[in-house]
């Protein structure tokens, strides 16, 4: 949407009907304006409305958009004006989506007052009274507890319309106009984060949910019998039946399991710690006895560790709900471009930090710990403990990506040939890097015919191996040996293109190329790209992590190892390398 005045972008967010807490759009919308527009004054107040537009307002808290350090964007040091304009919005704005946002903003800046607590409440409540949607909307049941989340926290904090807004959500319980897992998650909100709740309401919440565990479906019941114990903790009832339904729950859950081992294992231990809480000693000999012999069945080749909490099993399920439910919503709503962006933009990836971080167990203390490298050298440079930066990568990264490009796949928005024309038109790719040399013959690169060959064949075997319901490692194989080693020449071209040094002089005065490494390390390099992008190419190519370049050069792969899960990591390295625009100094020459 293209804006020519700031009066028309107000008038956008007056007529704005979208519910939904997460917008992908406003930003661009309000940045292209800014980026247009020559009057410096108006520039300044498109810049307030795109700090307005990224903040992320959680449980009552500001949640940065990015975080580097102890740096994070956007912060409220960005209001320069002592928030005089931010004043004038959340007066003048009629949309209450947005007058609930730019008082609740107010009510976090410095200029912190009370008024602006109560505004920014009269303002959450009228949106969600006056919300309507499908129950199956799981993104709108979403949005909804995002705002009742905020609305709650600012209430219980100036203890304004307390009352009120808790009737309100209990007069929801008896109705359709939530899902199920909403209503659990703000029960327990309510319970969790309120002060002084009256214990009829506590009551209410356990009377409801015990009714509710007789109709559930498996997607929720773990969460209501989660949240039955912590109510009857809360009203000194005891809490046996509900630990050993939970119990029964983690039994029923490997009736629709394929595979046993390890996930095995997970149910049977599970379960047995509820039996445990229950004191139900029957079931305690049966699950332990089914426990030993699960044991049989696990690979330790295949599996080294497993984690093992309730409170991070249920927080890894919502985010899995969320993600599913978000790429969803970009596949259907976005287009080829909006959905390569959110492969460069998105969160992807751990913060830089984590790369060199080590998690040591406390029983590794016990005992003499070798790593080996994938070509079975013992690494000198591992203490073997566990890294983080690599199971965030390897637990969430990857079916992140997965998610975004097999639904773009099967949507038909994520193509070869999509992919190949935004790296023409969106990335520094697709310039002309090519020239003529005083022999009138042409020289240079062309990076899209360099690259094409690999992402068309990994488009090629990854359709077969959605349509046929398989993966085949060996229709990897020339898809990522070519884009490992193409992307060191795509950072060896940006690195000269910026003035980075490429090659350094020997003490016998030969030249040689400077390494993958420290061609990262490179202080130019690294004030263009972001300092988390960075680790994530480290983590790809170097001994940091996966050593893409050195096992692919040396074939120190064998063909279990190229999978479509590095081709993945690959792509949206590729798309983040050329997220820039460069000028090609040989067409001055």
């Amino acid at each position: 949407m293209d804006f020519n005045n700031l009066d028309e972008y107000y008038e956008y967010l007056e007529n704005d009907t979208n519910f939904q807490y997460l917008d992908l759009n406003t930003y661009k919308y309000i940045t292209a304006l800014r980026d247009k527009t020559v009057d410096e004054n108006t520039k300044k107040l498109c810049s307030y409305e795109l700090f307005f537009a990224d903040f992320s307002i959680e449980t009552g808290l500001h949640i940065p958009k990015f975080q580097s350090g102890s740096n994070a964007y956007p912060t409220l040091e960005l209001f320069d004006d002592n928030f005089d304009y931010i004043k004038v919005r959340a007066e003048e704005v009629k949309n209450q989506k947005y007058k609930a946002k730019y008082n609740h903003l107010l009510w976090l800046s410095p200029q912190k007052h009370i008024d602006f607590a109560k505004k920014a409440i009269e303002s959450y409540l009228f949106l969600l009274q006056n919300s309507s949607f499908s129950v199956d909307d799981n993104l709108q049941c979403f949005s909804f507890a995002k705002y009742f989340k905020n609305l709650f926290v600012v209430s219980q904090t100036v203890s304004y319309k307390k009352d009120e807004i808790i009737t309100y959500f209990v007069s929801l319980l008896e109705s359709d106009k939530l899902n199920d897992f909403t209503k659990y998650s703000l029960m327990e909100f309510i319970v969790e984060n309120g002060k002084k709740i009256d214990s009829s309401i506590t009551q209410t919440f356990y009377e409801y949910s015990e009714i509710s565990i007789k109709k559930l479906d498996s997607r929720v019941l773990e969460s209501y019998l989660n949240l039955l114990v912590i109510l009857s903790q809360k009203l000194n009832k005891p809490t046996n039946e509900f630990h050993e339904k939970l119990g029964d729950y983690h039994i029923a859950q490997l009736k629709t399991e394929k595979n046993q081992g390890f996930i095995a294992h997970h149910y049977y231990t599970n379960a047995l710690e509820e039996y445990k809480k229950a004191n139900n000693k029957e079931k305690i000999e049966q699950t332990a006895v089914l426990l030993e012999q699960a044991k049989k069945t696990i690979d330790l080749k295949k599996v080294s560790f497993e984690l093992e909490d309730e409170k991070f099993n249920k927080v890894l399920n919502q985010w899995w709900d969320f993600t599913k439910e978000k790429t969803t919503q970009l596949i259907e709503k976005g287009n080829y471009k909006d959905i390569y962006e959110y492969l460069v933009l998105e969160n992807l990836f751990p913060k830089a930090a984590t790369l060199n971080e080590e998690i040591k167990p406390v029983m590794l203390d016990l005992v003499s710990t070798i790593t080996f490298d994938i070509n079975k050298n013992v690494s000198k440079n591992k203490s073997g403990g566990i890294n983080p930066y690599s199971i965030h990568i390897n637990n969430f990264s990857i079916n992140h990506i997965w998610l975004v490009v097999s639904k773009g796949i099967k949507n038909g928005k994520v193509s070869y040939d999509s992919l190949i024309n935004y790296l023409k038109n969106n990335s520094w790719y697709g310039q002309d890097y090519t020239y003529l040399d005083t022999n009138n013959e042409t020289q240079g690169f062309n990076w899209i015919e360099l690259l094409s060959p690999s992402i068309q064949s990994f488009f090629v075997q990854t359709e077969i191996d959605i349509k046929t319901n398989n993966h085949n490692p060996q229709g990897y194989i020339l898809a990522i040996d070519s884009l490992v080693l193409k992307f060191e020449g795509l950072l060896r071209e940006l690195s000269r293109m910026i003035g980075a040094q490429t090659i350094e002089i020997k003490e016998n005065s030969t030249e040689e190329r400077i390494g993958f490494d420290k061609l990262l390390d490179n202080e130019k390099l690294k004030s263009l790209i972001p300092e988390d992008d960075i680790a994530f190419f480290k983590f790809l190519f170097t001994s940091k992590g996966m050593n893409l370049r050195n096992n692919v050069a040396h074939c120190f792969f064998t063909t279990k190892n190229y999978t479509s899960a590095v081709m993945l990591l690959l792509i949206v390295a590729l798309l983040r390398l050329g997220n820039y625009k460069l000028e090609t100094k040989e067409k001055e020459l």
